[in-house]
């Protein structure tokens, strides 16, 4: 037996009907830095006689994952919010109140090369990060899914789908995506560049799943928490760090000063934030020493051009 050491990186393929699998060739996601399934099929089991169980039952089937992941520079028509922004925000350009869906691949190499596919796949929280200049880009979403399905080398799965995926894509290899660029934040006045030490942009889509019965392809009864997967309310959160320089941000949460933009280039897009409120009047803790600040904003707008 040959244990498995080696992950293909992360593959999917955009669903044009929810949870519906095409069997077009998958598109290019990029480097996974973790994967970490979400699988509960609400085992319950039950004692109707005596000291051990004597029947079991399972509730509907609840899947998904979390997904760590990089992206690479712009190459032909590969570009980090054709994932990331069209199912983290709903558009390549930024927010839209319906998210797509998408059938995300895993594959494990040993002595042989198998899969697990997630079909219904929606991002319920995409957080975007960057720890400093000249850093990589992080992209960490929890993902809701409406099913797990094993396949073997083939590629072919049967159950509550029975189809063959599509081919692996070719991947990228331009450089790794990282924060070099210029930021800039609107407090009434204009843009101005600031200098965050670090960042996190958090889309928070607050998926709420609704359960329902579904036939399979193999006749088979499924029980399924994801039948649907609508959206409920969205926010919108950038959390920055900067040295502590100057009286600005200070003075302007005390004041409830309104954040009219805030934009944050990456690669060769840029993200702009408007319409913010100072979530909380964090101020500089006060020590001997450097000190440092941190702004925790909240937008009703993104765009990303």
């Amino acid at each position: 037996m040959v244990q498995y050491r080696k992950i293909k990186q992360f593959y999917y393929v955009p669903e044009v009907t929810y949870g519906v699998t095409p069997t077009s060739a998958l598109t290019y996601g990029g480097p996974i830095v973790s994967f970490k399934p979400n699988v509960d099929k609400q085992v319950e089991l039950h004692r109707t006689s005596g000291r051990d169980f004597s029947d079991v039952t399972r509730g509907p089937y609840k899947a998904g994952f979390n997904i760590k992941a990089k992206a690479r520079s712009v190459s032909g028509g590969y570009n980090w919010t054709n994932l990331w922004a069209m199912f983290g925000m709903g558009s390549a350009s930024g927010l839209a109140d319906t998210l797509g869906s998408f059938t995300a691949q895993t594959s494990k190499v040993g002595a042989a090369t198998t899969y697990n596919f997630y079909n219904g796949c929606k991002v319920s929280k995409l957080n975007i990060s960057s720890e400093g200049p000249g850093k990589e880009i992080l992209f960490d979403a929890d993902v809701i899914a409406q099913w797990v399905q094993a396949a073997t080398t083939t590629k072919a799965i049967t159950g509550l789908q029975s189809l063959t995926v599509g081919a692996d894509p070719t991947d990228i290899t331009t450089p790794l995506l990282i924060w070099n660029g210029i930021s800039q934040i609107n407090l009434g006045g204009g843009l101005t560049t600031w200098t965050p030490r670090k960042w996190s942009l958090i889309v928070d889509n607050h998926l709420a799943p609704n359960p329902e019965n579904r036939l399979g392809a193999d006749s088979v009864k499924y029980p399924l928490d994801a039948g649907s997967l609508p959206e409920d309310s969205r926010d919108i959160i950038l959390e920055v760090t900067l040295p502590h320089e100057a009286e600005t941000y200070l003075a302007a949460k005390l004041a409830d000063t309104a954040i009219t933009a805030v934009t944050i280039p990456i690669d060769a897009k840029t993200v702009t934030l408007s319409n913010g409120v100072f979530m909380a009047n964090d101020l500089p803790e006060l020590k001997q020493g450097l000190l440092e600040e941190t702004c925790k904003m909240q937008f009703t707008s993104l765009s990303i051009a």
